[in-house]
């Protein structure tokens, strides 16, 4: 049985879009730590960071948590920078912050 096979809610890649589909993942060394992987790789970040898989979609990247919340969610910039290269400034402004480094 493969790795995808064993992990409950998460559809099998299919095609090579699919395999290359950006996804949120959380880094295993703690909670709230975010980093984007391809879906080929939940288990590994862009940034090369170990990953488990998330329900979050990508377009939630860089939302803040709720003030009440014990801390607040991280999303790493090294990730994005990989994940969106050639952004123009403009673009850059239109997208959510990225957060702390994670």
């Amino acid at each position: 049985m493969s790795l995808f096979e064993t992990m409950k809610g998460v559809q099998l890649p299919t095609t090579d879009a699919e395999r290359n589909e950006l996804v949120v993942t959380e880094g295993s060394n703690g909670y709230w730590n975010y980093h984007l992987s391809r879906r080929v790789n939940l288990l590994r970040a862009l940034c090369g960071t170990p990953t488990m898989p998330t329900a979050i979609p990508v377009s939630a990247w860089g939302a803040q948590a709720e003030e009440n919340l014990p801390k607040s969610p991280t999303y790493c910039q090294a990730c994005a920078r990989r994940a969106w290269p050639q952004a123009e400034p403009a673009e850059d402004a239109a997208r959510p912050d990225p957060g702390h480094t994670g």
